[in-house]
């Protein structure tokens, strides 16, 4: 019979063997996406002991960027690091969570995995979630095995102030899970003698010296830009009329429902308080369907995935029939309340972290990497609940036969997965990256098109990007005199968009008049332009 030990490293192989599956070639199939990130990477390259980054901007996250680029050496390198990384280690700790609530082996293999499979996990961007959610889960899983209330609380504490150097609305969850810590100190110490808390008092004073020196996480007008443009994304939805992007003209949308910028939520309230209100309930609803709709993807989504063949709805409804029939409810009722019960200060310290969260989906928007928080309260449940269900008396299987069993069932559940990581798909950023970085270029770059990324992040911070979609320029001469224009990366849609300016048509029909370059990216209907002499050596154009 496998001893504890063992069924923990055969448990730990499954969900390494799921990762590896899942994150195989994973340079061939996942592009570079421009997210919040490149603004925490860029902040971690540029940094200096005289110039850290903005405590409001994720400075713990910028710092994991920068240690991987010692590594790496190369941006789109570090970005693919980071990815895989953040892909593989999730997996790992909610398997950890779940087996230090006492959860068995093969269940928290099981939801670890179904895990790593959801949308939550590799498809989920920004990665800045993810690595904080990693500190909210190590603090938990340490905390599962202390003993005493205050210490379980002070670790939880430790755990969101790092968060908070990742996404800042963790620091409120430290201040109140160092509060009831405090108060549960001082309610016992009235009963009886307790040992000062010098743990606590550290944490706090730390995260004293920290707002002094640095300042407060919640502090800055982060979290006024991000209702901004949330609300914008409602009131998008409440009048399609208005023809200008949310995110990038959140002020238009918050002018025509406020009458004027807003300065805080406060301010939005008292202006209009109905609107307001509106706004919070559209994020309810939204809440419920999307957590509702990511719960589906990651308990219930990767096991009818495995049978699809004719009547499967019937056969399922047979088996979901006949488990309901094997169960003992009475006595499942009873193991639920027991282990709940015995975790008591879990869930206390699970739920004061995931207050941030859900304030936040509520105020701003039920965004699913606001949501991700809340899948370590889920899926703790889940475990439980899973965990304490007892079946009619069985004939009892040998572990080494259920073991075997369980392997053989993943086995068939990651075939499909294997052969989709085996088929490249298109990475059109990355590749385009990779491209403009062999172009000879001589000095600063101001370039312009409709890939929104951070070029200075991945081409040297001699180059700068100015997004179409920002600026909608009615006069394409005009727009290129005022930022300078000297590289442009011309695209299918850019053609249609500005196909009766007079200029643009002519730079399209002949660069070189205009003293403009052209390189070939190996697509058919697309290509860069580039001044002449932003270039700093002759060069031909690249063939087809």
């Amino acid at each position: 019979m496998p001893t504890g030990r063992v069924k923990d490293f055969a448990g730990i192989l499954f969900v390494l063997l799921s990762s590896l599956v899942l994150t195989y070639k994973i340079t061939h199939r996942i592009d570079v996406v421009a997210t919040d990130d490149d603004v925490y990477f860029h902040n971690g390259l540029i940094a200096t002991w005289q110039q850290l980054p903005p405590i409001q901007m994720a400075p713990l996250f910028s710092a994991w960027y920068l240690f991987i680029h010692q590594f790496t050496g190369d941006v789109i390198n570090t970005y693919y690091v980071s990815c895989l990384l953040l892909s593989i280690i999730p997996g790992l700790l909610f398997y950890s969570l779940l087996r230090s609530l006492t959860v068995s082996v093969l269940i928290s293999a099981a939801l670890a995995i179904c895990f790593l499979f959801s949308q939550l996990n590799l498809p989920l961007q920004p990665k800045v979630s993810v690595f904080t959610m990693l500190f909210l889960m190590v603090g938990l899983i340490i905390a599962n095995y202390q003993k005493g209330p205050v210490t379980k609380l002070t670790t939880a504490a430790g755990s969101a102030l790092l968060a908070a150097y990742g996404r800042p609305e963790f620091f409120l969850s430290f201040l109140l899970l160092c509060l009831i810590a405090l108060g549960y100190y001082v309610w016992q110490r009235r009963r009886t003698a307790q040992k000062v808390p010098y743990a606590l008092l550290g944490i706090m004073s730390m995260a004293a010296l920290l707002v002094i020196f640095l300042g407060s996480p919640l502090a800055g007008g982060r979290s006024i830009i991000a209702f901004g443009q949330h609300f914008a994304l409602n009131y998008s939805v409440w009048h399609p009329e208005i023809p200008a992007s949310p995110w990038m003209h959140s002020s238009l949308f918050i002018k025509h429902g406020f009458g004027r910028e807003v300065t805080s939520m406060t301010d939005a309230f008292f202006l209009n308080p109905g609107l307001f209100m509106q706004h919070i309930g559209a994020n309810v609803v939204n809440l419920i369907k999307i957590t509702a709709t990511n719960l589906f993807d990651i308990l219930i989504n990767p096991w009818l995935s495995m049978f699809v063949f004719p009547g499967r709805r019937y056969v399922l409804i047979a088996l979901a029939l006949l488990l309901v029939g094997l169960v003992s409810w009475p006595q499942t009722w009873r193991s639920v309340r027991l282990r709940v019960a015995q975790h008591g200060w879990y869930w206390l310290c699970v739920a004061v972290m995931l207050v941030s969260s859900y304030i936040s989906c509520v105020l701003i928007y039920p965004r699913e990497h606001y949501i991700l928080f809340q899948m370590i309260l889920y899926l703790s449940v889940a475990g439980i609940l899973l965990h304490s269900v007892v079946f009619r008396p069985l004939p009892a299987l040998p572990e080494l036969v259920r073991y075997g069993a369980f392997g053989g069932v993943l086995l068939f559940f990651l075939l499909p997965h294997w052969r989709v990581a085996n088929q490249p798909k298109p990475t059109p950023t990355a590749d385009l990256l990779h491209f403009l970085q062999k172009i000879p270029v001589n000095g600063g770059i101001s370039m312009t098109g409709n890939d929104p990324l951070m070029y200075n992040l991945y081409l040297g911070d001699n180059w700068q990007f100015w997004y179409l979609e920002r600026y909608y320029p009615k006069n394409m001469k005009q727009f290129f005199e005022q930022f300078k224009i000297n590289c442009i990366h011309i695209r299918p849609d850019m053609l249609e968009t500005y196909k009766n300016d007079p200029f643009f048509t002519n730079l399209i029909a002949n660069p070189a008049m205009l003293n403009f370059v052209r390189y070939n990216t190996g697509k058919a209907d697309q290509y860069v332009l580039v001044r002449n002499q932003s270039l700093s050596l002759a060069s031909t154009p690249h063939p087809y």
